[in-house]
């Protein structure tokens, strides 16, 4: 049978139900005999009787009755059905009634009944849905399951929204009127902003902006599907699934949070960017959305930038405490160029700013150019970057350049231009501080030298590369220690190798059991981890002599630079993380490090000894130098005694 609503078919006449079942096929005299003696017993229809005998199918009647009254048979479970429509009949009176809308053609809102001659309830469904309707047959399972999927979600918003005052206060979320109001332009404007007022569209996205401000989240994803619209939370760097909402919420909670922002509500082709403030958990916390046109509909992603976490001390960023005094001692520089790398999302601009707090003065001018200003901070200057004007983060340095500035912020050093304006900034007297999306420190110096920038001009200007990352912290709240042996700790392993020799130190190991503080994840907040190549005459020496990335990187930790890896390993070591967060955060080497057993300190798995305290690496043959286990007695590879309990003869 074709799933489309097809022409009503020609009347059969006076036959009845049961005569045009035995002359399709679908049923035997005899059964129809018996049917009719059980239907005068239990006094129900003659199609529920037969179901309930098990003598037809529910479809089978379907097709049956369809044909009896001239109407078409429909599968709407397999139709795509716009969402809007189930706003005209609710889930209430829709599994009352057993009947569900399809669409709207010819003014007659087309809709699929198990019972289509019940006239009362298609006068019902008229009135609530202000249009003529018009009657097609499926079966009870096709409706039934058609309600559930359209309609199960609502059950859980509304329980939500009733449980928001009392959980999540969502009347505690105020716009800030300046940034709020929209212009509305036309009347499909008029009508979208109509919808997105109404009292559950505004209690629904209150409780989302409430909800994720107090579960920690730094960002909202809102994602259209098929047949629902998801809501999720990025919490320590982690997507989450927090929402399911019917599809039909889907535009009115989307409009709402465009208006909000003053975007165009009516646009829907082209993606769009804004910003609202709001008042919520008693704060000031900034908004920063973005829209995205997809084929399923827009897709929304809101950035929470909380003003009551801004200008943290550098201490508290996550900086070791040789780190901090390397920092310090860059940033008393009265010239030159602090970078800080990482990719999205790694923590970079926190860390500038921490580094501006440090900074800001009553007797220095400090200037920043930022695409966009994601916090504004009293004392300094910020401009925010706008393309579409042409104010360019080139064109705004050239400016800064004439307003006597003495330290310069550059969100980001995206292309050449930007690039030398910087660094002749940085040759001029000048401390600027910058980012640049590189893996780590070592490989900045590369992706300037590819940009355009001069090898003499990166080794004289720049004074030191901050790279980092982000990693979940353990919740102080559930935070316990369980001793385990260095057997039972995950190794950092070689690609390839599921047991590769080696681990963390033995001892305590910190783990978070889950609570109500962390939402039962066992992490709680993040913090960086750190490496600071400081470019020491030596170092300037190097870059300007062509070396490479490793023999860089070989040269700034003989100098005393900590890797990332290794900063991990201490913050594992202090109790802070766990050693999945840093095997999750820090890109993998061709050979991971592990602990020499020793002296405590991290060496790679294919030393033969540990260049710190000379004694033998247990992690490779001494004889053949290839990699064996911790528990091997003689090698594999050359049949060498590893020293552990001999084989038996």
């Amino acid at each position: 049978m074709e799933n489309t609503i097809n022409q009503p078919k020609k009347k059969t006449g006076r036959k009845k139900l049961g005569e045009l079942l035995i002359e399709v096929g679908f049923l035997s005299e005899h059964q129809l005999n018996r049917a009719l003696q059980e239907q005068k017993r239990n006094r129900k229809r003659l199609g529920e009787t037969l179901i309930e005998l098990q003598m037809i199918s529910e479809e089978q009647l379907a097709q049956t009755l369809a044909s009896l009254i001239g109407m078409s048979f429909i599968k709407p479970t397999s139709m795509a059905v716009d969402p809007e429509l189930f706003m005209l009949i609710p889930e209430q009176l829709a599994r009352r009634h057993l009947a569900v809308p399809l669409k709207v053609e010819n003014k007659e809102l087309i809709v699929a009944m198990v019972d289509p001659l019940d006239y009362e309830s298609i006068n019902d469904l008229r009135f609530h849905a202000g249009i003529a309707v018009h009657p097609v047959v499926s079966t009870r399972k096709e409706v039934l399951e058609t309600i559930d999927d359209s309609y199960r979600i609502d059950t859980s918003v509304e329980k939500i929204v009733q449980a928001s005052a009392k959980d999540f206060d969502t009347g505690s979320v105020e716009v800030i009127p300046e940034l709020a109001e929209g212009d509305l332009l036309n009347a499909e404007t008029r009508s979208l902003e109509e919808r997105s007022r109404l009292a559950p569209v505004i209690q629904l996205s209150n409780l989302i902006l409430s909800k994720a401000i107090k579960m920690r989240a730094s960002d909202i994803h809102i994602e259209p599907g098929q047949k629902e619209c998801k809501v999720r939370f990025r919490i320590d760097g982690l997507l989450k699934d927090d929402m399911r909402l019917p599809k039909w919420v889907q535009n009115p909670l989307v409009s709402r949070i465009k208006i909000l922002a003053k975007l165009d509500i009516s646009e829907r082709r082209l993606p769009q960017d804004g910003a609202v403030r709001v008042y919520a958990q008693n704060r000031e916390v900034d908004l920063r959305v973005s829209t995205l046109p997809t084929h399923l509909g827009e897709k929304v992603v809101l950035r929470i930038l909380d003003q009551s976490k801004l200008l943290i001390e550098i201490e508290k960023v996550g900086f070791l405490e040789k780190d901090v005094l390397a920092v310090r001692k860059m940033v008393k520089k009265r010239k030159g160029m602090i970078l800080v790398t990482g990719p999205t999302g790694s923590g970079k601009t926190t860390t500038l700013y921490s580094i501006i707090n440090e900074l800001r003065s009553e007797v220095s001018n400090l200037t920043t150019v930022e695409d966009p200003v994601e916090y504004t901070i009293d004392g300094i200057n910020q401009v925010q970057i706008n393309p579409d004007t042409g104010l360019t983060f080139s064109t705004a340095l050239r400016s800064i350049l004439r307003q006597d500035p003495n330290i310069i912020f550059v969100g980001e050093i995206r292309d050449l231009e930007t690039a030398e304006i910087a660094f002749r900034a940085a040759m001029t007297g000048h401390l600027v501080l910058s980012t640049i999306h590189t893996n780590d420190a070592t490989s900045t110096i590369t992706r300037l030298i590819d940009i355009g920038i001069p090898r003499y001009l990166v080794s004289s200007a720049v004074i030191g590369i901050i790279g980092q990352r982000l990693i979940r912290k353990l919740c102080t709240k559930c935070k316990v220690v369980s001793l385990q042996s260095a057997s039972s700790q995950k190794p950092f392993s070689p690609k390839g190798h599921s047991h590769a020799p080696g681990g963390f130190p033995v001892g305590p190991a910190e783990q978070g059991e889950g609570c109500n503080a962390c939402n039962y994840t066992g992490f709680s907040g993040r913090v960086g981890i750190f490496e600071i190549l400081t470019l020491s005459s030596k170092v300037k020496e190097m870059i300007s002599s062509g070396v490479t990335d490793q023999e860089l990187r070989s040269a700034g930790v003989v100098l005393g630079m900590t890797s990332m890896e290794e900063d991990g390993i201490e913050k594992v070591k202090a109790g802070i993380t766990v050693v999945e967060e840093v095997l999750r955060v820090v890109e993998s080497e061709e050979v991971f490090k592990s602990i020499c057993s020793k002296c405590d300190r991290p060496i790679r798995v294919d030393f033969l000894v540990c260049p710190h305290c000379e004694s033998p690496s247990p992690y490779v043959c001494s004889s053949c130098g290839k990699l064996t286990q911790p528990e091997w007695c003689v090698c594999p590879y050359c049949r060498h005694k590893t020293g552990s309990p001999q084989i038996s003869s």
